[in-house]
């Protein structure tokens, strides 16, 4: 909740122990003071408005757009786009989604257009939402990854929750369940640690669906295990959830958990929940949520043989249904009537109900024919209206000509001075900006050609030293062992001693040609000049693989075709300076690494479970591992992202365009 700090301060101290309502009051009555300055004003609208969301939409509504009104009022383009945020919000929890996408894209533009990179980031957050719910899941996933990278940057806790479930429900549309798994996990860790119990309580929902999902299939039970899992979740998160009064996501929670008891056979505690979620849905005036509880209530009751209470909701529910024109729970709705009052024996009225359901399955007037129709009416509404303000403009441009002549000669002049004047310091400063910038290109040129130069030289030179060694001392170190190995036949080592330290001889020659073997592939292995990347990694795993006590998982998506050379030997040095350095310092006892390939974009993800080290004191390290590889990622265009606490791992992002 945004809460006005300088003003507020001891006013919210003394109400720390009352309910939200009563805070809402009293920021209401603090709004209403009329010597409020107005800048004050509009940010307490928009603190009403949010802590209505939750329990009273419709009341969120008015506050929003008097936020919104006040801020174009006093014209602070900052607060009106927070007030066009704001409205964008309410669209998408009503499912009003291309009103919510025209009020984010307003603000978007306010804020891209006063360069607040945080707040945009925010507006994005929402709009990947809209996408994900609107089946676009590539753009969402796209935004989403974008923008967690600026939270993960600025250590912005609570939206870093946000971004995560919405990545994992993306991943999990795209029937992904491991992996959104997996981004609910790390939301719901991210919020317990920074005691966000809104963000936990919908992460653990989230953790619930998945479970459900796995324990039902196609309405049928296959797994208890599963299905008390997700009970589990759903339960800790109507906890949590109540003691925020976060009416909508109570609403979805008592809808699950009353799904549960159904699969469990308890019917009553079934629609004891279900009664609760209805409730919850008339206090917000979601008509549409109301609806689906009807369904879920009808459906209960048939299951109870309670025929007179199942058909009450069941026309409950045809009837919102209908007035909302969504065709699809309205099939449902009447495909579930048909067999109810099969089951009364009823057959005239099954077959009616079951005529509807075929008449809604194959018709052609869908939800998008109908939406398409809708369109077309106002267009033609529209276009009848630019019409008739057409002939009123052209009755009144009659009148105003006379007018226009004798102005528009004095306005000429005036203009045409105006636009010297304005086009001589235009180009006075465009060629300031030109000389600015060829400057700052120069200087970018010549530090990253600098840069490039020194570590093509150190890859120059490794090259040189592993081929020397391989070629020349290798090679003479071979030569010498055969030479000793010659010699054994002409000499006469007739004591055993003498026999023994001859031997060793020749095994320490053998050791010597394989460690010179070994170090030579090390400084340019063969596999990363002829395979590429990925096989060279996959190696080098290999051959760390027998470290006692280490665990490495190695998971290669997308790698298929090879990619620049340098980027190729620049990854591979980065990988292999953190892998040994996790070897060495963290104590760790399971390794994951990823390297994923994007269309555009290659992704390392390198975690371990070591005793980890703070972030904030690497520029104080004295070594230069860390170093190297921050500057060896700039050097091929990419950014570098540490995440470690101590005792509990670290988590290494590497991002390089490929």
């Amino acid at each position: 909740m945004k809460i006005i700090k300088f003003l507020t301060f001891f006013f919210f101290l003394s109400l720390s122990a009352v309910s939200q309502q009563n805070i809402n009051d009293s920021l209401i009555d603090l709004a209403n003071n009329a010597k409020m300055q107005d800048t004050v004003r509009i940010k307490l609208f928009g603190d009403i408005s949010w802590n209505f969301l939750a329990n009273d939409i419709e009341q969120s509504m008015v506050y929003a757009r008097k936020e919104l009104a006040l801020a174009q009022k006093i014209k602070n383009p900052k607060e009106e786009a927070q007030g066009l945020s704001d409205i964008g919000n309410i669209f998408n929890r009503r499912t009003e989604y291309d009103s919510a996408l025209i009020y984010y894209d307003k603000a978007l533009k306010i804020r891209e257009a006063l360069g607040d990179k945080i707040k945009s980031a925010g507006i994005l957050t929402n709009i990947a939402t809209v996408y994900m719910r609107q089946s676009k899941f590539e753009k969402a996933l796209e935004i989403n990854f974008k923008t967690l990278k600026i939270f993960e940057q600025i250590n912005d806790t609570s939206k870093q929750t946000t971004v995560l479930c919405n990545v994992g429900n993306l991943y999990y549309e795209l029937k992904k369940d491991n992996t959104a798994n997996n981004f609910y996990n790390k939301a719901l860790t991210l919020a317990r640690s920074a005691k966000l119990q809104m963000a936990e309580g919908n992460a653990l929902v989230l953790l619930g669906g998945i479970q459900f999902g796995k324990g039902i299939v196609n309405n049928v039970l296959v797994n208890k295990i599963n299905l008390d899992s997700a009970f589990y979740y759903f339960s800790e998160a109507e906890k949590i959830l109540s003691q925020s009064n976060a009416l909508y996501n109570l609403a979805v929670v008592n809808n699950n958990l009353g799904r549960i008891y159904v699969e469990y056979k308890q019917y009553d505690k079934a629609i004891e929940y279900y009664n609760t979620a209805l409730e919850y849905r008339l206090k917000l005036n979601d008509v549409y949520g109301a609806g689906l509880c009807y369904l879920n209530l009808g459906r209960v009751y048939r299951l109870k043989s309670n025929y007179a209470l199942s058909e009450e909701f069941y026309n409950k529910s045809s009837e919102v249904f209908l007035q909302a024109r969504n065709f699809i729970n309205l099939k449902q709705s009447y495909g579930e009537l048909s067999e109810l009052y099969e089951a009364k024996k009823d057959y005239l009225k099954a077959m009616k109900f079951h005529q509807l359901y075929a008449q809604y399955q194959d018709s052609v007037y869908t939800d998008q024919n109908a939406q398409q129709m809708a369109e077309m009416e106002t267009k033609y509404d529209t276009e009848k209206k630019d019409l008739e303000i057409a002939k009123n403009q052209a009755e009144l441009s009659l009148k105003a000509e006379e007018l226009k002549k004798k102005t528009i000669l004095i306005f000429g002049i005036t203009g045409f001075a105006i636009l010297l004047i304005i086009f001589g310091v235009l180009i006075y400063r465009k060629k300031q900006v030109e000389q600015k910038a060829k400057l700052d290109a120069e200087i970018s040129l010549q530090k990253e050609l600098r840069i490039k130069a020194i570590i093509e030289a150190e890859e120059k030179e490794r090259r040189r030293i592993a081929q020397d060694l391989h070629d020349g001392v290798g090679q003479i170190l071979s030569a010498a062992k055969l030479n000793l190995s010659g010699l054994e036949s002409q000499i006469d080592l007739s004591d055993p001693l003498q026999k023994d330290s001859f031997k060793n001889v020749l095994d320490l020659i053998d050791d010597s040609v394989k460690e010179v073997r070994a170090v030579s592939h090390n400084m340019m292995p063969n596999t990363l000049i002829k395979l590429g990347l990925g096989s060279a990694i996959r190696e080098f795993i290999t051959k760390i693989g027998n470290v006692p006590n280490l665990k490495i998982d190695l998971e290669i998506v997308g790698l298929d075709k090879r990619i620049e050379e340098s980027t190729e030997t620049v990854l591979y040095r980065v990988i292999q300076e953190v892998v040994s350095n996790i070897i060495k310092h963290a104590k760790a006892t399971e390794i994951s690494l990823q390297l994923i390939k994007h269309e555009n974009e290659l992704s390392v993800l390198i975690e371990d479970n070591g005793v980890g080290f703070d972030t904030s004191k690497i520029n104080d390290f004295e070594g230069i591992g860390l170093k190297n590889i921050i500057s060896r990622v700039e050097f091929i265009n990419g950014t570098v992202h540490f995440d470690s606490t101590k005792g509990k791992g670290t988590t290494v992002i590497i991002e390089v365009k490929a």
